[in-house]
């Protein structure tokens, strides 16, 4: 008997064993992947865009309000989120003058006559715009929108990220659902991309030039203007009522260029707002020769 309770006894003092090995064996093994995951955090640099030498004319000769761009090539699109942000390929575009700050209704007002937006406030972006009245407003003053491409790549500032200033949400650049209060905020509140540009992810969505289609074009592609006619056009940047998840640099929606509800759902921080869109956005203008 007393050997039977023996082998009983050292049984489960090695299955006790055992499982205090297998805890700390898990517990080392979370802890490093932690600091795998920290430590891929920190490798991240915030470097601001330096103006080379030779474009310091072009870059000063930027108009006002607007700051210079740098041309170049960057992997555009996501293969690994939305089916619409795939497939990444290379795509390159020619230097060019986007503004600092989104339009805002001040300056809006001044050329429309009007005020639509329902956040009134003479510093806050302009919103409850159709793509047209974008339009006409950058005609009327010698400007344009940019295309998807130009918006993605000074977006992202040359950053391989998530946001052009990490892969973790950080309220100090954007204005999204867990920061705004629900509403917009004045331009220019938030910290600057790595161009010196404000407010590219949250505060309001951004109209862009180009027509939505479901798939980028695979292969190189420079100067790239979309598909040539659709029935949507391409918005970016999410808006102060969105996630996290809609702030991607690479997240993009459509909506009816007359239309001012957004008419998809998705589980990337989309929301569907039957009254407001909070759609508005940014000017841009090409380099066509070097100023002297």
């Amino acid at each position: 008997m007393d050997s039977l309770k023996n082998i009983i006894f050292y049984f489960f003092f090695i299955l006790i064993f055992a499982c205090s090995s297998e805890e700390v064996n898990n517990s080392v093994k979370d802890h490093d992947d932690i600091a795998t995951f920290d430590n891929f955090q920190e490798s991240f640099k915030f470097e601001t865009v330096i103006i080379a030498p030779e474009d310091e004319v072009i870059a000063n000769k930027a108009p006002k309000g607007m700051v210079f761009i740098k041309g170049g090539c960057f992997v555009l699109g996501n293969n690994y989120a939305q089916v619409d942000e795939a497939p990444e390929h290379e795509a390159c575009v020619d230097d060019f003058y986007l503004d600092r700050y989104e339009v805002t209704q001040a300056r809006w007002e001044k050329v429309m006559g009007f005020n639509p937006s329902k956040f009134i406030g003479s510093n806050r972006p302009v919103e409850q715009v159709t793509f047209y009245d974008a339009q006409e407003f950058t005609e009327n003053t010698g400007c344009r929108l940019p295309t998807e491409a130009e918006w993605e790549y000074a977006a992202r500032g040359h950053a391989e990220a998530r946001y052009f200033w990490g892969n973790m949400m950080n309220g100090e650049y954007a204005w999204f659902e867990d920061n705004s209060t629900a509403q917009t905020h004045a331009v220019g509140k938030t910290k600057p991309n790595q161009f010196g540009v404000y407010d590219m992810m949250g505060n309001v969505w951004e109209w862009v030039a180009d027509w939505y289609d479901a798939a980028y074009p695979r292969g190189k592609q420079v100067n790239p203007t979309g598909v040539k006619k659709g029935d949507f056009k391409v918005v970016r940047g999410g808006a102060f009522d969105s996630s996290a998840g809609g702030l991607r640099i690479t997240n993009r929606t459509w909506l009816h260029p007359k239309n001012k509800v957004f008419p998809k759902v998705t589980t990337h921080g989309q929301i569907m707002n039957e009254i407001y869109n909070y759609v508005g956005f940014r000017c841009a203008q090409s380099i066509t020769q070097v100023p002297k």
